[in-house]
């Protein structure tokens, strides 16, 4: 009888994607009992077509190796399959992995989970931008890979987080050859490199899970539009957000009075009191929070925006619907 197939979609630019790790990787889909192939990603092709590729060629399951990128890429060729994904981490931040509820500081257990794991279903965000601000495109700097392509059609899938403003500059800034030394550490250095960022003036346009819409204005140095809550070092900035709860979770994060204002946003996000958040029209760090099924933020001014860490050019406009359900993604037993 033929064993089932199972796919690894690797990205080899990370460090830990070794032969020796893949080796493991391979030797315990074997003894989950599955034929294996794997099949890299490149800067032309991130994930979503060997993903499709996979799922063709009759894939039962299709595990992403990498880091949050390749999750997304992997996930938007998934997407209402029923094909069955694992996730192993090998980037820097691995929300998608900690969100996930995956063991991160366990190379075997993430591997075990990824080839004998309970499939579980798990939601999937895509998002539409605006066209690109020319006059701020010409004034910021190209990431190194290039901005970010759509995954399918003109959408962009979304498995963690969408961040517009702040959080997208934070991104933007993060230098590779400090993350690759101090690892989650350069994403600090970055935010404090971006405190004086603008802030944004938005009209918000939401749609609940009751179908019912609402529009209102909002001022806010960052939105996010999040899948998951949780970021390393302990670090929640949304309790409520689940990856199955059918629903997105939204941040508009504010600051006044400068670095005060600064400060009293750290007092609310980091441990011990993650997520427990001041009356905003009292604090100097402001944080409202929303949820909703689809998202439409009308910008007064462009912005860039991040997806899962990969970024788009400044735009006016981000849209942004959640897929309940979409995919089926392994978690510990």
């Amino acid at each position: 009888m033929t064993r089932p197939l199972a796919c690894v979609v690797v990205n080899p630019s990370k460090p830990s994607a070794t032969p020796q790790v893949l080796g493991r990787v391979e030797r315990a889909l074997a003894a989950a009992g599955y034929r294996t192939h794997l099949l890299a990603t490149s800067l032309a092709e991130p994930g979503p077509t060997q993903a499709r590729l996979a799922v063709a060629s009759g894939a039962r399951l299709v595990v992403a190796a990498g880091g949050d990128g390749t999750v997304r890429a992997v996930a938007a060729g998934l997407a209402g399959t029923g094909v069955e994904m694992g996730v192993l981490p090998l980037g820097t931040a691995n929300l998608a992995a900690r969100n996930l509820g995956l063991p991160v500081r366990s190379l075997d257990a993430l591997i075990e989970t990824a080839a004998r794991g309970s499939a579980r279903p798990t939601d999937l965000a895509w998002v539409r931008a605006g066209a690109p601000d020319p006059t701020s495109l010409a004034a910021v700097r190209t990431p190194p890979g290039g901005w970010a392509r759509p995954t399918l059609g003109a959408s962009h899938a979304c498995i963690i987080v969408t961040g517009i403003g702040f959080d997208a500059g934070l991104v933007a800034s993060t230098r590779p050859r400090l993350k690759a030394r101090i690892k989650w550490g350069a994403y600090a250095v970055a935010a404090m490199e971006n405190l004086w960022s603008p802030r944004l003036g938005m009209s918000l346009e939401l749609r609940g899970a009751d179908g019912a819409l609402t529009t209102e204005r909002l001022t806010a140095r960052t939105l996010l539009i999040a899948n998951g809550g949780r970021l390393p070092g302990g670090i929640t900035l949304m309790r409520s957000a689940t990856m199955d709860d059918g629903v997105m979770d939204l941040a508009a994060i504010d600051t006044v009075g400068g670095l005060a204002g600064w400060t009293s946003l750290a007092r609310q996000v980091l441990p011990p009191f993650a997520a427990t958040y001041s009356n905003p029209e009292r604090s100097l760090g402001r944080v409202r929070l929303r949820r909703g099924v689809e998202a439409r933020a009308r910008l007064d001014a462009p912005a860039m925006v991040e997806v899962d860490g990969d970024l788009l050019p400044p735009t006016r406009s981000v849209h942004v619907r959640l897929e309940p359900g979409a995919l089926l993604v392994r978690r510990p037993v």
